[in-house]
């Protein structure tokens, strides 16, 4: 998973301090914090901060570059956003999957996301700056977003491409018991097979250490564990006589458990 410090959101000459203001608040809301503005002068816009309401720390650290050029130059990927299509615009990619590609790349590299003015967004010129374009699906009737709306669901997808991609490394993951937990367990698994007379009793740590090393290289879950641990009761169980009790149930037909 991506650090959300791996993104940068910039605001390619912005006109309404109060969206200015607003593109704060939603930055915070998905936790992001890397605001660049390029061409805007101060930010002590009385409409600015009022619009960012508790985000007004993410709008104090905003920086101010005078070139679209200069606020990339740290990025390793620039990422345009567009909500026309057509010509140069026409590889421009829809958000949801690019976001998942992008927090990948995230966690080498320092991705830029440029959002353009409110009336006409980013030209040609300053789209050329940009190594992908990426468009939110809007309905064709009315696909123009205000510039808050538009860099909110960009992060928002950016956030949940990053809460899906760490759930599916925890899955690929999982948690693997201590061994407090897991050396009872063995104890108990070494008594049992003396028990059936699998290892001898006087010397069991030389098929145990092995044992061991079958488990520490696959790791042991709870519920592994768990598994092991009834296995070696029932298996303690049939050398203490069990195994008369198994094969009257067998000769009665019955149920063995």
């Amino acid at each position: 998973m991506a650090a959300p410090n791996k993104f940068a959101f910039v605001l390619y000459r912005p006109q309404n301090a109060g969206n200015i203001g607003a593109v704060a608040r939603a930055l915070k809301n998905m936790g992001f914090d890397d605001l660049r503005l390029v061409g805007r002068g101060p930010l002590n816009d009385r409409e600015a901060v009022k619009m960012a309401v508790h985000a007004g720390d993410l709008l104090a650290n905003a920086t101010v570059y005078p070139s679209l050029a200069d606020a990339l130059a740290d990025c390793s990927i620039a990422v345009g956003t567009t909500s026309r299509r057509g010509g140069y615009r026409s590889r421009a990619t829809p958000l949801r999957p690019s976001a998942m590609e992008l927090d990948a790349l995230a966690g080498a590299n320092k991705i830029a996301i440029v959002f353009g003015r409110e009336d006409r967004g980013l030209t040609n010129r300053e789209l050329k700056l940009c190594h992908r374009l990426i468009t939110i699906p809007t309905a064709p009737e009315y696909p123009s977003l205000n510039l808050a709306q538009a860099v909110m669901v960009v992060a928002y997808e950016l956030m949940m491409a990053a809460n899906e991609s760490a759930a599916i490394e925890a899955g690929r993951t999982p948690h693997f018991v201590e061994a407090s937990i897991s050396d009872p367990m063995l104890e108990r698994l070494a008594e049992a097979l003396v028990s059936i007379g699998f290892i001898p009793d006087d010397n069991p740590d030389h098929i145990m250490l092995a044992i061991r090393e079958i488990f520490g290289r696959s790791g042991l879950t709870a519920r592994e564990v768990e598994i092991l641990n009834g296995m070696a009761r029932q298996m303690r169980w049939v050398a203490d006589g069990g195994h008369r009790t198994l094969a009257e149930k067998r000769r009665a037909g019955r149920k063995l458990r």
